[in-house]
């Protein structure tokens, strides 16, 4: 129960995060918090924190491609050895993923190691 909230939540927080425009790591610390408020397994806070990290991170950065015809993303693509411009939209999705999962996970081993309750 409490890992669906902590996906809707870090969805919620993420799309805060990148409307307000805020520095990358900043969803990151959105799910670390949130990890530590919602009683989940480090696991689940991992897991459900990558999910809704990956799905609006790859959102945001698919419309962004999509909306400047590709120019920027195609260019740096090619900087970078990659294919095509939306090979870099995955990988900024993962990166997006991997911070805001990771931040979930802090935040539940925070959690398990100040507070002694079991998570549900």
């Amino acid at each position: 129960m409490y890992r669906f909230f902590l996906l809707l939540a870090v969805i919620a927080s993420t799309i805060l995060c990148l409307w307000l425009q805020t520095a990358w790591y900043w969803p990151g610390i959105a799910a670390l918090i949130l990890a530590v408020l919602l009683p989940v397994w480090r696991r689940g806070g991992f897991y459900f924190a990558f999910l809704g990290g990956l799905l609006v991170w790859g959102i945001y950065a698919g419309f962004l491609h999509f909306d400047s015809e590709g120019r920027l993303s195609d260019r740096l693509a090619v900087t970078f050895g990659a294919t095509s411009g939306w090979m870099l939209v995955g990988v900024t999705a993962l990166w997006g993923a991997l911070t805001t999962g990771l931040g979930g996970w802090t935040g539940a081993s925070l959690r398990r190691a100040l507070v002694k309750d079991e998570p549900k």
